[in-house]
């Protein structure tokens, strides 16, 4: 006579994995919500003078790439 005992279709650890993942993520969102923002009166400003410099605006004057090449010895 054979058994018909039939397994779980999907293993144990992986429920177990979900779960665990599950509660850990509701754990954190929950923590971060009662935490509030991080900077509550942090926000973009835009710059009063437009840079004219080729490059990016946050570099402080280093000009584009391969704008002058300095070579000492």
């Amino acid at each position: 006579m054979e058994s018909s005992k039939r397994g779980l279709p999907v293993p144990p650890a992986l429920l177990g994995f979900l779960f665990l993942l599950v509660a850990l993520t509701s754990l954190s969102y929950g923590a971060g919500r009662m935490a509030g923002p991080v900077a509550p009166g942090m926000h973009r400003t835009v710059p009063s003078e437009q840079n004219l410099e080729p490059g990016m605006s946050d570099m402080h004057g280093l000009g584009a790439v391969g704008d002058r090449v300095v070579v000492s010895r």
